[in-house]
């Protein structure tokens, strides 16, 4: 169970939800309606007793639903009296630890099997939300721990989830997120500063972002489960980040120190090992390149460097290759250059 706010034009109402599975999708359900205000369905007897309005269990039981007492505590957590509130999460975080925190009814064999279903977009935002890093690496690569909070979730309650989370991004995070949430990275693959987009042209960064949230927008795998909705309109879930990107920059950042440190290192590595590529044999150069001698003979430099291209982007490790490999890859191409009119 979850307690969403639904936004509207008079204003906020809360509603008690729940995902279901329902022709092997998850959904959402209302289960109860709270109107706008949570707080009229807690009664305080005295000191620092509470409990709720016996509509709320009345609700829940006639729709069928399993829950615990601390369930329906949590939700209502956010609209107890300031002095319980802070009893109740001291607690709440001692059981959340004892029993291995959110997300720990799923198991990893479960994780492992259902991670790839995960949409793309939600294991970005997550992943930034967790650990604030721009480069998410490739997140299919195995089944990430991180990632159980959303597995047997409804469309509906992994917005809702993060939601949350994004409640706590600080105002120079925000456009960080949405640069990797979206992907913008993929724009500018071969960019110096794809990790640091406060450096990119803003204008292309704009047009990117407004490509691939139309294109989220008209993604029936991100809304599977979901009510359907025009895709010429922005789905609600949705209209909060154009509202994000274009209220919010980058603020007054600075590009990391490591980041030169970094680039002048790979420089330098780079450089040596170009400075040494007399010590490769051509034999091994040619090899490296798929280049026979009979090749070339009759090879010149834009087809070298055509094939030179087509093998660096399967080896460079933006494409996940090593980064030694693509180091060697180099300097026989180097080697042959020379040897070639």
């Amino acid at each position: 169970m979850y307690l969403r706010c639904v936004r509207q034009s008079g204003g906020a109402r809360y509603v008690i939800k729940e995902s279901i599975l329902e022709h092997g999708l998850w959904v959402s359900r209302d289960l109860l309606d709270l109107g706008s205000d949570p707080e009229s369905f807690i009664i305080y007897p005295g000191g620092k007793g509470y409990y709720f309005r016996p509509e709320v269990e009345e609700a829940l039981e006639g729709k069928g639903v399993s829950y615990t007492a601390d369930e329906l505590e949590q939700l209502f957590l956010p609209f107890l009296r300031s002095d319980i509130r802070r009893v109740v999460e001291m607690f709440a975080h001692r059981n959340a630890s004892a029993h291995g925190g959110e997300g720990s009814r799923v198991t990893d064999g479960e994780l492992a099997e259902q991670h790839l279903s995960l949409h793309r977009f939600d294991k970005r935002r997550l992943h930034f939300l967790r650990f604030g890093r721009i480069d998410c690496g490739d997140l299919n690569a195995r089944p990430w721990k991180f990632l159980k909070v959303l597995l047997r979730r409804s469309r509906d309650e992994v917005e809702h989830i993060i939601e949350g989370m994004e409640a706590q991004l600080r105002p120079h995070e925000v456009r960080n997120y949405l640069y990797t949430a979206f992907h913008l990275e993929c724009y500018f693959r071969s960019h110096l500063l794809k990790h640091h987009p406060i450096g990119l042209d803003p204008d292309k960064l704009d047009a990117c972002f407004m490509d691939e949230i139309c294109q989220l927008n008209r993604d029936r795998s991100f809304f599977s489960g979901a009510p359907a909705h025009e895709a010429e309109s922005l789905h609600a879930y949705l209209r909060k980040y154009v509202i994000f990107y274009f209220d919010c920059d980058f603020g007054a950042q600075r590009l990391d120190p490591s980041f030169y440190r970094d680039f002048m290192h790979r420089r330098r590595a780079h450089a040596r090992a170009l400075s040494a590529r007399a010590t490769m044999p051509l034999e091994n150069a040619m090899g490296l390149l798929g280049i026979t001698r009979e090749d070339m003979r009759s090879l010149n430099q834009v087809e070298l460097a055509r094939r030179y291209r087509k093998i660096a982007k399967t080896v460079h490790p933006d494409s996940g290759g090593e980064h030694e490999e693509f180091i060697k890859i180099t300097e026989a191409y180097e080697i042959l250059r020379c040897r070639l009119p």
